[in-house]
Protein backbone atom coordinates (compact mmCIF):
# COMPACT_ATOMS: atom_id res chain seq x y z
CA UNK A 1 0.00 0.00 0.00
CA UNK A 2 2.84 2.34 0.87
CA UNK A 3 4.45 1.62 -2.48
CA UNK A 4 1.16 2.33 -4.34
CA UNK A 5 0.79 5.62 -2.50
CA UNK A 6 4.28 6.69 -3.44
CA UNK A 7 3.63 5.75 -7.07
CA UNK A 8 0.41 7.81 -7.16
CA UNK A 9 2.17 10.78 -5.55
CA UNK A 10 4.90 10.60 -8.14
CA UNK A 11 2.36 10.58 -10.98
CA UNK A 12 0.55 13.63 -9.57
CA UNK A 13 3.84 15.48 -9.08
CA UNK A 14 4.92 14.70 -12.61
CA UNK A 15 1.60 15.92 -13.95
CA UNK A 16 1.80 19.21 -12.02
CA UNK A 17 5.35 19.78 -13.13
CA UNK A 18 4.41 19.18 -16.74
CA UNK A 19 1.45 21.55 -16.48
CA UNK A 20 3.55 24.30 -14.91
CA UNK A 21 6.12 23.85 -17.65
CA UNK A 22 3.47 24.33 -20.34
CA UNK A 23 2.12 27.45 -18.61
CA UNK A 24 5.59 28.88 -18.28
CA UNK A 25 6.29 28.58 -22.01
CA UNK A 26 2.87 29.66 -23.45
CA UNK A 27 1.38 33.14 -24.01
CA UNK A 28 -1.76 34.06 -22.02
CA UNK A 29 -4.98 33.09 -23.81
CA UNK A 30 -7.22 35.97 -24.95
CA UNK A 31 -10.93 35.13 -24.53
CA UNK A 32 -12.40 38.39 -25.84
CA UNK A 33 -13.41 38.58 -29.49
CA UNK A 34 -12.09 41.47 -31.58
CA UNK A 35 -14.51 44.23 -32.56
CA UNK A 36 -16.95 42.96 -35.20
CA UNK A 37 -18.33 45.38 -37.81
CA UNK A 38 -21.98 45.46 -38.89
CA UNK A 39 -23.71 47.65 -41.47
CA UNK A 40 -27.16 49.23 -41.21
CA UNK A 41 -28.97 52.41 -42.15
CA UNK A 42 -32.04 53.75 -43.89
CA UNK A 43 -33.24 55.31 -47.12
CA UNK A 44 -36.30 57.59 -47.16
CA UNK A 45 -37.68 59.27 -50.24
CA UNK A 46 -40.91 61.09 -51.05
CA UNK A 47 -42.72 62.77 -53.93
CA UNK A 48 -44.62 65.88 -52.80
CA UNK A 49 -47.05 68.37 -54.34
CA UNK A 50 -47.75 71.77 -52.71
CA UNK A 51 -50.61 74.21 -53.42
CA UNK A 52 -50.03 77.48 -51.58
CA UNK A 53 -49.92 81.31 -51.69
CA UNK A 54 -47.79 82.24 -54.71
CA UNK A 55 -48.78 85.72 -55.86
CA UNK A 56 -46.58 88.80 -56.44
CA UNK A 57 -47.05 92.27 -57.90
CA UNK A 58 -46.40 93.04 -61.61
CA UNK A 59 -42.76 93.89 -60.84
CA UNK A 60 -42.32 90.54 -59.07
CA UNK A 61 -41.94 92.34 -55.73
CA UNK A 62 -43.76 91.64 -52.48
CA UNK A 63 -43.64 87.93 -53.24
CA UNK A 64 -45.68 85.47 -51.24
CA UNK A 65 -43.83 82.40 -49.94
CA UNK A 66 -44.84 80.10 -52.82
CA UNK A 67 -43.97 82.54 -55.61
CA UNK A 68 -41.20 81.37 -57.96
CA UNK A 69 -41.04 78.01 -56.20
CA UNK A 70 -41.74 74.56 -57.61
CA UNK A 71 -45.14 72.99 -57.04
CA UNK A 72 -43.74 69.47 -56.72
CA UNK A 73 -40.49 67.61 -56.15
CA UNK A 74 -38.74 64.41 -55.12
CA UNK A 75 -36.82 64.53 -51.83
CA UNK A 76 -34.55 61.87 -50.35
CA UNK A 77 -32.68 61.25 -47.09
CA UNK A 78 -30.31 58.34 -46.58
CA UNK A 79 -27.66 57.18 -44.11
CA UNK A 80 -25.28 54.23 -43.84
CA UNK A 81 -24.52 53.16 -40.27
CA UNK A 82 -21.24 51.37 -39.51
CA UNK A 83 -21.23 49.84 -36.04
CA UNK A 84 -18.38 47.91 -34.45
CA UNK A 85 -18.82 46.14 -31.10
CA UNK A 86 -17.43 43.46 -28.84
CA UNK A 87 -18.14 42.14 -25.34
CA UNK A 88 -15.18 41.68 -23.00
CA UNK A 89 -14.80 38.83 -20.50
CA UNK A 90 -15.91 41.14 -17.67
CA UNK A 91 -19.23 41.79 -19.47
CA UNK A 92 -18.33 45.30 -20.65
CA UNK A 93 -19.58 46.06 -24.17
CA UNK A 94 -17.29 48.36 -26.15
CA UNK A 95 -18.05 49.76 -29.58
CA UNK A 96 -18.17 52.63 -32.02
CA UNK A 97 -20.65 53.93 -34.57
CA UNK A 98 -20.20 56.13 -37.65
CA UNK A 99 -23.18 57.39 -39.65
CA UNK A 100 -22.49 58.32 -43.29
CA UNK A 101 -24.84 60.73 -45.05
CA UNK A 102 -26.15 59.46 -48.39
CA UNK A 103 -27.95 62.62 -49.56
CA UNK A 104 -26.12 65.84 -48.66
CA UNK A 105 -24.02 68.60 -50.18
CA UNK A 106 -22.20 69.23 -46.91
CA UNK A 107 -20.53 67.07 -44.26
CA UNK A 108 -20.59 63.38 -45.24
CA UNK A 109 -20.46 62.27 -41.58
CA UNK A 110 -23.69 62.72 -39.64
CA UNK A 111 -22.86 61.28 -36.21
CA UNK A 112 -19.90 59.34 -34.84
CA UNK A 113 -19.21 58.12 -31.30
CA UNK A 114 -17.62 55.44 -29.15
CA UNK A 115 -19.56 53.80 -26.34
CA UNK A 116 -19.14 51.66 -23.24
CA UNK A 117 -22.15 49.72 -21.93
CA UNK A 118 -22.81 47.39 -19.02
CA UNK A 119 -24.83 47.06 -15.84
CA UNK A 120 -24.14 50.73 -15.11
CA UNK A 121 -25.90 51.82 -18.34
CA UNK A 122 -24.23 53.30 -21.42
CA UNK A 123 -21.74 56.12 -21.94
CA UNK A 124 -21.23 57.68 -25.39
CA UNK A 125 -18.42 60.05 -26.33
CA UNK A 126 -18.41 61.84 -29.67
CA UNK A 127 -20.73 63.53 -32.14
CA UNK A 128 -24.36 62.79 -31.30
CA UNK A 129 -27.66 64.43 -30.31
CA UNK A 130 -27.98 65.76 -26.77
CA UNK A 131 -30.07 63.96 -24.15
CA UNK A 132 -33.35 65.77 -24.85
CA UNK A 133 -33.22 65.09 -28.60
CA UNK A 134 -31.97 61.51 -28.15
CA UNK A 135 -34.71 60.40 -25.77
CA UNK A 136 -37.64 62.77 -26.31
CA UNK A 137 -41.12 61.43 -27.02
CA UNK A 138 -43.52 62.65 -29.72
CA UNK A 139 -47.22 61.81 -30.18
CA UNK A 140 -48.25 58.91 -32.44
CA UNK A 141 -49.68 59.46 -35.89
CA UNK A 142 -46.54 60.38 -37.81
CA UNK A 143 -44.55 58.22 -40.24
CA UNK A 144 -40.88 58.01 -41.20
CA UNK A 145 -41.41 60.76 -43.79
CA UNK A 146 -44.41 62.80 -42.63
CA UNK A 147 -45.45 64.51 -39.41
CA UNK A 148 -47.12 67.66 -38.04
CA UNK A 149 -44.09 68.51 -35.91
CA UNK A 150 -40.63 68.40 -37.51
CA UNK A 151 -41.02 65.82 -40.28
CA UNK A 152 -38.41 64.38 -42.58
CA UNK A 153 -40.35 65.91 -45.51
CA UNK A 154 -42.08 69.32 -45.10
CA UNK A 155 -43.77 70.63 -48.24
CA UNK A 156 -45.19 74.00 -47.16
CA UNK A 157 -43.06 77.05 -47.92
CA UNK A 158 -42.27 78.52 -44.48
CA UNK A 159 -41.71 82.27 -44.43
CA UNK A 160 -38.38 83.48 -43.11
CA UNK A 161 -39.20 87.08 -42.24
CA UNK A 162 -37.42 88.86 -39.40
CA UNK A 163 -37.49 88.56 -36.44
CA UNK A 164 -38.75 84.95 -36.51
CA UNK A 165 -36.88 83.36 -39.38
CA UNK A 166 -37.84 79.99 -40.86
CA UNK A 167 -39.34 77.78 -38.15
CA UNK A 168 -40.79 74.29 -38.03
CA UNK A 169 -43.19 73.05 -35.37
CA UNK A 170 -40.48 70.94 -33.76
CA UNK A 171 -41.24 69.71 -30.24
CA UNK A 172 -38.02 67.77 -29.77
CA UNK A 173 -35.13 70.27 -29.97
CA UNK A 174 -32.23 71.16 -27.68
CA UNK A 175 -30.04 74.24 -27.35
CA UNK A 176 -26.83 73.03 -29.05
CA UNK A 177 -25.74 75.34 -31.89
CA UNK A 178 -24.96 72.21 -33.88
CA UNK A 179 -27.22 69.27 -33.09
CA UNK A 180 -24.37 66.75 -33.35
CA UNK A 181 -21.76 68.75 -31.46
CA UNK A 182 -19.09 66.70 -29.67
CA UNK A 183 -20.35 65.67 -26.23
CA UNK A 184 -20.55 63.05 -23.48
CA UNK A 185 -23.91 61.28 -23.03
CA UNK A 186 -25.03 58.89 -20.30
CA UNK A 187 -28.03 56.52 -20.43
CA UNK A 188 -28.95 54.85 -17.15
CA UNK A 189 -30.29 51.29 -16.88
CA UNK A 190 -34.08 50.93 -16.87
CA UNK A 191 -35.18 50.93 -13.22
CA UNK A 192 -38.84 50.10 -12.55
CA UNK A 193 -39.73 51.55 -15.94
CA UNK A 194 -37.66 54.74 -15.48
CA UNK A 195 -34.60 55.68 -17.53
CA UNK A 196 -32.50 58.83 -17.25
CA UNK A 197 -30.31 60.31 -19.98
CA UNK A 198 -27.92 63.21 -19.46
CA UNK A 199 -25.43 64.99 -21.72
CA UNK A 200 -22.67 67.58 -21.47
CA UNK A 201 -21.49 69.60 -24.49
CA UNK A 202 -18.25 71.50 -23.81
CA UNK A 203 -18.22 73.27 -27.21
CA UNK A 204 -21.78 73.58 -28.61
CA UNK A 205 -20.59 74.80 -32.02
CA UNK A 206 -17.90 72.11 -32.56
CA UNK A 207 -19.00 69.00 -34.44
CA UNK A 208 -16.16 67.89 -36.70
CA UNK A 209 -12.37 67.77 -36.81
CA UNK A 210 -12.40 71.06 -38.72
CA UNK A 211 -14.30 72.69 -35.84
CA UNK A 212 -11.35 71.98 -33.59
CA UNK A 213 -13.18 69.25 -31.71
CA UNK A 214 -10.99 66.39 -32.96
CA UNK A 215 -7.16 66.20 -32.85
CA UNK A 216 -6.23 69.85 -32.73
CA UNK A 217 -3.94 72.57 -31.51
CA UNK A 218 -5.68 74.76 -28.99
CA UNK A 219 -9.40 74.89 -28.25
CA UNK A 220 -12.24 75.79 -30.65
CA UNK A 221 -12.91 79.54 -31.00
CA UNK A 222 -15.98 81.22 -29.57
CA UNK A 223 -18.25 83.44 -31.69
CA UNK A 224 -18.90 86.79 -30.04
CA UNK A 225 -22.08 88.76 -30.66
CA UNK A 226 -24.32 88.27 -33.67
CA UNK A 227 -27.74 86.65 -33.79
CA UNK A 228 -26.51 83.31 -32.45
CA UNK A 229 -23.54 83.76 -30.08
CA UNK A 230 -21.80 80.70 -28.65
CA UNK A 231 -22.31 79.43 -25.13
CA UNK A 232 -19.38 78.20 -23.04
CA UNK A 233 -21.09 74.82 -22.66
CA UNK A 234 -24.51 73.12 -22.76
CA UNK A 235 -26.19 70.48 -20.61
CA UNK A 236 -29.34 68.42 -21.03
CA UNK A 237 -31.34 65.81 -19.09
CA UNK A 238 -34.36 63.71 -20.00
CA UNK A 239 -36.34 61.18 -17.94
CA UNK A 240 -38.68 58.58 -19.43
CA UNK A 241 -41.14 56.16 -17.85
CA UNK A 242 -42.81 53.20 -19.57
CA UNK A 243 -45.45 50.80 -18.30
CA UNK A 244 -46.93 47.87 -20.19
CA UNK A 245 -50.19 46.32 -18.98
CA UNK A 246 -52.11 43.42 -20.45
CA UNK A 247 -53.76 45.26 -23.34
CA UNK A 248 -52.53 48.77 -22.71
CA UNK A 249 -49.41 50.77 -21.96
CA UNK A 250 -48.16 54.28 -21.45
CA UNK A 251 -44.94 56.20 -22.01
CA UNK A 252 -44.05 59.54 -20.47
CA UNK A 253 -41.02 61.74 -20.97
CA UNK A 254 -39.82 65.08 -19.69
CA UNK A 255 -36.59 67.03 -19.68
CA UNK A 256 -34.68 70.23 -20.30
CA UNK A 257 -31.73 71.68 -22.17
CA UNK A 258 -29.63 74.64 -21.01
CA UNK A 259 -26.92 76.99 -22.26
CA UNK A 260 -24.34 78.34 -19.81
CA UNK A 261 -22.07 81.36 -20.20
CA UNK A 262 -23.27 82.72 -23.54
CA UNK A 263 -20.62 85.13 -24.84
CA UNK A 264 -21.43 88.85 -24.77
CA UNK A 265 -19.79 91.94 -26.19
CA UNK A 266 -18.82 95.19 -24.47
CA UNK A 267 -22.18 96.68 -25.50
CA UNK A 268 -24.60 93.72 -25.53
CA UNK A 269 -25.47 91.02 -23.00
CA UNK A 270 -26.86 87.90 -24.71
CA UNK A 271 -29.16 85.65 -22.68
CA UNK A 272 -28.63 81.91 -22.20
CA UNK A 273 -31.23 79.74 -23.92
CA UNK A 274 -33.18 77.13 -21.95
CA UNK A 275 -35.75 74.71 -23.41
CA UNK A 276 -38.24 72.43 -21.61
CA UNK A 277 -40.19 69.50 -23.06
CA UNK A 278 -42.71 66.89 -21.91
CA UNK A 279 -44.91 64.33 -23.66
CA UNK A 280 -47.26 61.44 -22.86
CA UNK A 281 -48.55 58.62 -25.06
CA UNK A 282 -51.17 55.99 -24.26
CA UNK A 283 -51.62 52.69 -26.13
CA UNK A 284 -54.92 50.80 -25.85
CA UNK A 285 -55.09 47.69 -27.98
CA UNK A 286 -54.72 48.97 -31.58
CA UNK A 287 -55.18 52.64 -30.70
CA UNK A 288 -52.47 55.10 -29.67
CA UNK A 289 -52.99 58.68 -28.53
CA UNK A 290 -50.67 61.30 -27.08
CA UNK A 291 -49.71 64.92 -26.59
CA UNK A 292 -46.54 67.01 -26.37
CA UNK A 293 -45.40 70.45 -25.21
CA UNK A 294 -42.07 72.27 -25.56
CA UNK A 295 -41.18 75.77 -24.38
CA UNK A 296 -38.30 77.70 -25.98
CA UNK A 297 -37.08 80.40 -23.59
CA UNK A 298 -34.75 83.16 -24.83
CA UNK A 299 -34.44 81.89 -28.39
CA UNK A 300 -32.73 85.15 -29.27
CA UNK A 301 -32.81 87.59 -26.35
CA UNK A 302 -30.36 90.33 -25.45
CA UNK A 303 -29.93 93.48 -23.36
CA UNK A 304 -27.96 96.57 -24.30
CA UNK A 305 -25.29 97.62 -21.80
CA UNK A 306 -25.49 101.32 -21.02
CA UNK A 307 -28.57 101.95 -23.20
CA UNK A 308 -32.31 101.36 -22.67
CA UNK A 309 -32.72 98.68 -25.37
CA UNK A 310 -33.71 95.00 -25.17
CA UNK A 311 -35.06 92.22 -27.41
CA UNK A 312 -36.82 89.03 -26.32
CA UNK A 313 -37.87 86.08 -28.47
CA UNK A 314 -39.67 83.12 -26.90
CA UNK A 315 -41.78 80.34 -28.40
CA UNK A 316 -43.80 77.28 -27.48
CA UNK A 317 -45.15 74.27 -29.35
CA UNK A 318 -48.07 72.07 -28.33
CA UNK A 319 -49.93 69.34 -30.15
CA UNK A 320 -51.17 65.80 -30.24
CA UNK A 321 -51.67 62.76 -32.38
CA UNK A 322 -53.63 59.54 -32.76
CA UNK A 323 -52.96 56.29 -34.62
CA UNK A 324 -54.84 53.08 -35.38
CA UNK A 325 -53.07 49.89 -36.48
CA UNK A 326 -54.84 47.22 -38.51
CA UNK A 327 -52.71 44.35 -39.77
CA UNK A 328 -50.02 45.90 -42.01
CA UNK A 329 -51.77 49.29 -42.08
CA UNK A 330 -51.39 52.20 -39.66
CA UNK A 331 -53.63 55.26 -40.00
CA UNK A 332 -52.72 58.46 -38.15
CA UNK A 333 -53.47 62.13 -37.63
CA UNK A 334 -51.48 64.90 -35.92
CA UNK A 335 -51.89 68.58 -35.10
CA UNK A 336 -49.17 71.04 -34.02
CA UNK A 337 -49.47 74.66 -32.85
CA UNK A 338 -46.48 76.97 -32.54
CA UNK A 339 -46.47 80.53 -31.22
CA UNK A 340 -43.44 82.83 -31.39
CA UNK A 341 -43.51 86.08 -29.41
CA UNK A 342 -41.07 88.93 -30.06
CA UNK A 343 -40.79 91.92 -27.71
CA UNK A 344 -38.75 95.05 -28.38
CA UNK A 345 -38.06 97.77 -25.80
CA UNK A 346 -36.38 101.04 -26.85
CA UNK A 347 -36.15 104.03 -24.47
CA UNK A 348 -39.56 103.52 -22.89
CA UNK A 349 -41.25 102.33 -26.11
CA UNK A 350 -42.54 98.73 -26.21
CA UNK A 351 -43.44 96.74 -29.33
CA UNK A 352 -44.83 93.19 -29.52
CA UNK A 353 -45.14 90.90 -32.55
CA UNK A 354 -46.57 87.37 -32.56
CA UNK A 355 -46.44 84.64 -35.17
CA UNK A 356 -48.65 81.55 -35.01
CA UNK A 357 -47.95 78.56 -37.24
CA UNK A 358 -50.35 75.62 -37.23
CA UNK A 359 -50.02 72.32 -39.04
CA UNK A 360 -52.36 69.33 -39.41
CA UNK A 361 -51.67 66.07 -41.24
CA UNK A 362 -53.44 62.81 -41.95
CA UNK A 363 -51.07 59.90 -42.62
CA UNK A 364 -51.13 56.27 -43.71
CA UNK A 365 -48.35 53.68 -43.49
CA UNK A 366 -48.24 50.21 -45.04
CA UNK A 367 -45.62 47.66 -43.94
CA UNK A 368 -44.76 46.02 -47.23
CA UNK A 369 -42.18 43.74 -45.59
CA UNK A 370 -39.57 43.68 -42.81
CA UNK A 371 -37.94 47.11 -42.86
CA UNK A 372 -39.91 48.16 -45.97
CA UNK A 373 -42.65 50.78 -45.56
CA UNK A 374 -44.81 52.85 -47.88
CA UNK A 375 -46.34 56.03 -46.44
CA UNK A 376 -48.43 58.99 -47.50
CA UNK A 377 -49.91 62.23 -46.18
CA UNK A 378 -52.33 65.05 -46.72
CA UNK A 379 -51.12 68.11 -44.81
CA UNK A 380 -52.27 71.67 -44.28
CA UNK A 381 -50.06 74.42 -42.85
CA UNK A 382 -51.20 77.96 -42.06
CA UNK A 383 -49.49 80.90 -40.43
CA UNK A 384 -50.53 84.40 -39.39
CA UNK A 385 -49.04 87.45 -37.69
CA UNK A 386 -50.52 89.67 -35.02
CA UNK A 387 -50.55 92.54 -35.67
CA UNK A 388 -50.56 92.26 -39.47
CA UNK A 389 -47.83 94.14 -41.29
CA UNK A 390 -48.14 96.61 -44.15
CA UNK A 391 -46.70 94.24 -46.75
CA UNK A 392 -49.16 91.70 -48.12
CA UNK A 393 -46.47 89.01 -48.14
CA UNK A 394 -46.19 89.21 -44.36
CA UNK A 395 -49.90 88.54 -43.84
CA UNK A 396 -51.53 85.12 -43.46
CA UNK A 397 -50.15 82.13 -45.35
CA UNK A 398 -51.60 78.70 -46.05
CA UNK A 399 -50.37 75.69 -47.97
CA UNK A 400 -51.91 72.32 -48.84
CA UNK A 401 -49.51 69.45 -49.46
CA UNK A 402 -49.79 65.87 -50.68
CA UNK A 403 -47.02 63.32 -50.28
CA UNK A 404 -46.24 59.67 -50.96
CA UNK A 405 -43.02 58.04 -49.88
CA UNK A 406 -40.99 55.00 -49.00
CA UNK A 407 -38.86 54.23 -45.95
CA UNK A 408 -36.36 51.39 -46.04
CA UNK A 409 -34.46 50.28 -42.94
CA UNK A 410 -31.57 47.80 -43.14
Amino acid sequence: MKQGLLSATALVGAGLAGGLGVLGNASPAVAESPIQLSVGGFFRTAYMVVLDDDRSDPENNNQEPGDDRGEDGVFSDAEIHLTGRTVLDNGLEVGARVELEGETDEDQIDEAWVYFAGGFGEIRIGSDDEALENSCILPPGGTANFSAFSPNQWGANALGSSPFGVVSNSACTGVDDKGDAQKVIYFSPVFYGFQLSASYTPNPDSETHDDGAGPHTGMPPKTFGGADPDADHDASVYLTYSYQGRNWGLTWGGGASWEFGTDSTASTDYEDQDFYQTALTLDIDRFSIGGVFEYYHDLNSSRSIGFDFSEDLNAWVAGGGIAYAYRAWTFGAQYAYRQDTYRLHVVGFDFKQEQVQQRAVATVNYALGPGINLDGEIGYTWRDWDPDTVLETDDDYDGLEFGIGTALTF
